[in-house]
Formats: C-alpha cells, structure tokens, sequence
C-alpha cells in the first residue's frame, strides 16, 4: 500500500505549489493557476515566479524555498532546459511529488535529461508524472491542476490517458456528454509514474467505479497485467490501445514470433487482465457510459423493445455479434406483452408493438420489462414517425425507469431527424445510456455481459509439472556454449520430451544405409527431414519429404534433400536426417511461445502447417496460463470446429492439446533461456490418441539471472 500512499500526495494535496506560474492569460502557467482556484480546490495554493507579484489574485512567490510550508504537490511549468535543477531545488526543499509539465525530453530524443531527472528523484525518494503531461484531476480534492477545460463534471469515472492532447479532449467530451469524472491522469513520458501506479491507485479509490485506459505502450506489461487482474474484479476497466510496434529481431526465426505481434499480444493480455479492449473511442465511450450508469446484468437474456421492425431486426443482428443471448421464451413474452400492441405486432423478441404504438404502449411495454423478475436485461429502440413526439418518448423512459422498483440494465437507441438528438441528450442526463445507433446500444450492452461473464469465471491456477528444469537448462547451456543460438532438432526433442510431450516413432540416420535401416525398422511410410543447426524453415529448403513408401522411394529423396541443400545453402552444416514414422489421419496445430520484452513468455496455439502465417488462425496468451484459459484459448481459434469433429468428422483430442499447452506454458516460464519455440506440426490425433510433435525449432539466449 505504500505506493497508494504516496499517490494520496498527487489526488488529494493540501497544498500545491506552481513553479512557473504566469499571470499571461492563455498560458499554461496562467490556466494552471486558474483552474485549481476556480475549480474549488480547498487547500493552499502557491504560484511561483520572480516575475510576479500576484497571479489570478494570489500571491506570487520568487521561489520555492520562501513559501511558508512545504507543499504536498509540486507542479512544474517551466522550460525543460531547467526542469532538472528545478526539480532539485525543491528537493532540497523537502517536496516529493511532483507533476512535470514540460515537454522537449525523451519524445524529441532527449532521454539524457529523463535519465538525469531520475537520478535526482531517486536520491531524495521523490515521486514525479510525467514529464509532458496535462496534468492531474482530482474530484476527491475538488482539484483541477490541469491546462485542460476549466469546468469537470465530479463523477466515478477514473480516466488514465498516454496521450496529452486526447486526453484533454476526452476531458472535454466528458463535460458535453454528461458523464462525470472522479479523476484525470496524463501520464506522458512516463518517466516515474506509469499507467501502473495510477491504475492500482483508482483501483482503490472509493469515488472511482469505472475506470478509462487509453496506452500507446507498457513498458512493464507483466504488472499491469497483476494489478489490473485484482483491480478488474472490483471495478470495469476499459481500455483503447493505439498502435502495434514492429517484432522486435529475436522474432524472426519462428512462426510464433513472427505472429506475435506486440498488438495481439497486448490484446490477449488485456483479456487475461479482464480489461474490455474497445477499437475506437465510439465504442470506448459507449461502453463507459453504459458502466458508469447501470448495473450488470444478473443473468443471461435481454429483451428489445422496440416500435419498429427494421431497427429491430438491425439490432438482433448485432446482439449475435456483440454476444447478447436474446430471450427465446414465446410464451412467456407472449402472455407478457401482447397486450402492448395492435393484433398485427410481434411479441417474438425483439417485442415489436409497431408504428402505431403511442407513448402510453411504448411506456407499458417498458414497464413489464423492468417489472418482470425473469427479464435481466433491456435495450430500447425507437424509431421516429410522422406522428410520434420523440422527446415524449424519452420522458416515458425515464419516468418509467424511475418508477421501476427493479434496477436492471436499460440501454437505449433512438434513430430520427428532428427531436432526436435532444431526446438523446435527455436520456443520458438522466442516467440512462442512450445511442444514435441500435448498433451503438447493443455494443454496450455487449460490454455489460462480458463483464458478467467475467465475474462469473473463477480463479485457476496454472498446472504444475515435474520437469528436470536443470537438465534442460544444461542443453540449452552446452550449444549456446558453441556459440549457437538454435538447437538441433534432436536437442529440441530432448528437452520437449522432458517437458512429456509425445512423438511418433523416429530415429537419426548419419547415411543413407542408415536411413535405410531405420525406416525398415519403423516401418514404412516414414518422413526424412535435415538435420542441420543452419537450417530451421526445412520445407523453405527442400529439407523434408512425407509419404516414403519404400527403400527406393527413401533413397531418391535422400538425394535429392541434399542436392536442395547444398544448392541453397551451400555452407550449411549437415548431421544427418531424421526418419519419423508418417502420422496421417490427424490434424495439422501449431504451438509455441516467446519471450515478449514487456509481457515475458507468450504462448501461440493454432492451426499449423505449412500456411501458418497465411492463415494465422492462432491465439496468444501471457505464461503461465491455467487449464481454463488455454480451454478459451483453443475454442477461439477459427478452426476449432474441425477439432470438435465438424460434419462428421472424427473428434479430435482436445484434452491432449490442451496438456500439451499447459506443459509448454511450464516450460516457458521455468526457462527463460528459450527465447521461441515452435512446435509444428502438433498433429491432433482421434479423441483418447493423443498428440505428437513432429517438427519443432528453439532459439535460445545465455543464462537468464
């Protein structure tokens, strides 16, 4: 709680003081100034700056040192050039939290001045947001220390923006679209305090009951994931994250680093957090509202209740796609709401009372829907006609809702010309989220139950494996010791089958009369591959052959892999072939992991082959993984039909998969010196057969302390 503690300095201050304040209206000094006293902050306040006597009517002090406390909050407005002799200064002074305002560090390439501005803040035990940011807002303290809008609606909305400009714009949508705010943090550099800190400080705050993330990066992803897995069972967290960086180079030499990119890795760890991603701010600022304003649903179903049929049918399409379980029961919504509309309208839901329904039917259809015990959940639509009073319809709503005794979700969607904006407006003043679009009002609804969802899944966690750990580290150990950093595929297979995977029947062969042998001794068909440290991507190489059927089948490809070889990689290192006994009748997977510099070991698992990256059917998450989410993991992959035996072909086993992801979650996190692993193909055999490796490639990197 320590960190929570020093973050009390930055939300709820006694004093602050401003170095760099400006009595220059328009400046960021002036509006610094300006916004904390209009704004209604309680404590002291202390504008410095030898150039002043007074600003905005306060007294102006020359420096930090001749004020006559030492503030709990120090902001800073001054040149970048000087921020660090500032930020000492008042050190020396005894302040330890600071709010750095300046830009011109590390986002124009001077991180020598970020590096020195820590050096100085970790001498004193000093704690500082930013630098380049817009500031802080606190509805605990009454406390607006920001340059954004002068006028804050107080609320529970906590928002964490990266971006300075976006997020004095989300500042001010909030103001015009009625949603309130229990507090504001740019984070900026991130220099100091990070998305991390400020997450777990809401996280714990009483006002904030939803909280609004918008990054651009983590540069400690592992622990935002740790503190907002604990945060997200408390409070909603939503999310908008920008951008998708280039594979770092250790990426390249596997498929699932070459998938993996820091985009979907992020999204699966904002999953795993239980944090809601939302792809733009339409989106983000729909389910927010939804959130901020209503309860989750108690259970699965919600009823539409609409007057028209296309916008109806419109958002039964999106409830399928936003995962919205509409309620099926036709007698019970018969006997509920056929005496809400003429003879000719629908009480399939969605609940259609038509056109010709007047407000006092719309408000009737309401009413049981809020009433009834066995309806969890609402979404109003109304759609505009030549005779209805679209603001007469919004005071109905929100009449009715009032009057309800049962408080359930409720999102609203009105589509019109004249009246409909302002009916909009009036609904959301009122507490209740309303939409331009059905598909806007399905989409938070969408939000509401994944939520529920999430509150339902009950922590599990990862299996645990008895592995020789040492042993495999020792493997890895003796080839990076010889300067490689791939294993041989004999290598990889030792350490895999530590790990307890299985594999068909193989042997090494140094020789084509050895090859031969050992395929007489598996049995034909079998399959020869190279074994060469050079060459990873055997197939890219004419490295493999499938289906050899006889000795003389065996020998001409023998020849002809090593002609294909020696024609494309002529300085390759050869060790001989690997004979394997030909698997058919299965499924082609993929499975692997790497090493994410922000997230640490990744897990890939997916349909495998040869158009793996084409495809890219694949699912990513963060080590170690539980049994339940790799369970999730394997049903999101698109072809997970055709592992659960889709028209009528034979089930694949799905609980070997699903061991066999948990062991290489193990592995991934027990050895860091695997940087990526690929296992591919992982051929899904018949339920109760198993899984066997087939191809499999590591990169590794020295000793990880």
């Amino acid at each position: 709680m320590e960190t929570i503690t020093q973050m009390e300095k930055m939300f709820a201050p006694t004093s602050v003081a401003i170095i760099g304040a400006s009595g220059r209206e328009g400046s960021i000094g002036y509006s610094l100034v300006m916004n904390l006293v209009s704004g209604g902050f309680k404590g002291d306040v202390f504008p410095i700056n030898p150039r002043y006597d007074s600003v905005y009517d306060l007294k102006c002090y020359d420096s930090i040192t001749n004020l006559p406390i030492v503030p709990d909050l120090t902001l800073l407005a001054v040149p970048a050039n000087v921020s660090n002799d500032t930020i000492k200064q008042a050190c020396e002074h005894g302040c330890r939290m600071f709010i750095n305002i300046a830009s011109g560090f590390a986002e124009v390439g001077r991180r020598d001045l970020e590096w020195d501005m820590k050096d100085i803040l970790e001498k004193y035990g000093a704690r500082m947001l930013g630098p380049n940011v817009f500031g802080v807002y606190s509805a605990k303290a009454s406390m607006n220390a920001t340059f954004g809008p002068s006028v804050v609606k107080p609320g529970n909305v906590g928002l964490i923006s990266q971006s300075g400009a976006l997020g004095v714009a989300l500042m001010g949508k909030t103001v015009t679209e009625g949603i309130g705010l229990s507090a504001v943090v740019s984070l900026g550099n991130k220099a100091d305090i990070s998305e991390c800190e400020a997450l777990e400080y809401l996280g714990n705050d009483d006002i904030t009951e939803v909280i609004f993330l918008y990054l651009e990066g983590s540069k400690d992803g592992r622990r935002l994931m740790d503190i907002a897995k604990k945060v997200s069972m408390k409070k909603p967290i939503i999310a908008i994250k920008s951008g998708s960086s280039a594979r770092g180079a250790l990426a390249a030499a596997s498929h699932t680093g070459s998938l993996a990119g820091s985009d979907k890795i992020f999204s699966a760890a904002l999953e795993q957090a239980g944090i809601l991603r939302a792809l733009n701010l339409e989106d983000g600022f729909g389910w927010l509202r939804a959130m901020a304003e209503v309860p989750i649903p108690s259970m699965d179903g919600a009823v539409i209740v609409t007057n028209g049929g296309g916008i109806g049918v419109i958002s039964s399409d999106s409830a399928e796609r936003y995962g919205v379980r509409l309620m099926d029961d036709t007698k019970m919504l018969e006997e509920l709401f056929r005496p809400t509309m003429p003879s000719y309208g629908s009480t399939k839901n969605p609940i259609d009372i038509t056109g010709q329904g007047k407000n006092k039917e719309y408000e009737m259809a309401l009413d049981i829907a809020l009433e009834d015990d066995r309806i969890p959940a609402i979404v109003g639509l109304y759609c505009q006609t030549a005779t209805g009073d679209p603001t007469e319809i919004a005071d109905a709503a929100i009449s009715s809702i009032r009057k309800a005794k049962k408080k359930k979700p409720i999102v609203f969607s009105m589509v019109g010309g004249k009246g409909i904006a302002e009916s909009i407006a009036r609904l959301n003043m009122a507490g209740i989220p309303s939409y331009a679009s059905p598909d806007g009002a399905m989409s938070a609804m969408g939000a509401l139950y994944k939520r529920f969802r999430r509150l339902k899944v009950k922590s599990e966690e990862p299996e645990e494996f008895d592995m020789d750990i040492e042993k495999i580290k020792g493997i890895v150990k003796k080839t990076w010791d010889t300067g490689m950093s791939s294993l041989t595929e004999d290598d990889c297979n030792l350490i895999l089958r530590e790990a307890g995977l299985s594999f068909p029947k193989s042997e090494i062969a140094k020789d084509l009369k050895e090859a031969k042998k050992v395929a007489n001794e598996i049995g034909y068909p079998v399959v020869m591959k190279i074994l060469s440290p050079d060459i990873l991507h055997k197939t890219e190489f004419g490295g493999v052959r499938l289906d050899l059927e006889d000795d003389e089948e065996l020998e001409v490809a023998y020849e002809s892999i090593m002609a294909s070889v020696r024609n494309r990689f002529e300085k390759a290192r050869v060790n001989g072939v690997l004979i394997t006994e030909m698997v058919k009748d299965c499924t082609e997977m993929i499975l692997g992991f790497s090493q994410d510099p922000s997230f640490g070991p990744v897990i890939m698992f997916g349909m495998g082959g040869i158009y793996v990256e084409i495809l890219q059917d694949v699912a990513f998450r963060v080590a170690p993984v539980s049994k339940l989410e790799i369970t999730g993991m394997i049903q999101e992959i698109s072809s997970y039909p055709i592992l659960a035996g889709a028209r009528g072909k034979n089930l694949r086993d799905i609980e070997a998969l699903a061991d066999a992801v948990s062991r290489i979650s193990y592995l991934s996190t027990h050895v860091p010196e695997i940087v990526e692993l690929d296992i591919n193909p992982l051929m899904a055999m018949d339920q109760g057969k198993g899984c066997l490796v087939v191809d499999s490639r590591m990169t590794i990197r020295g000793e990880v302390k």
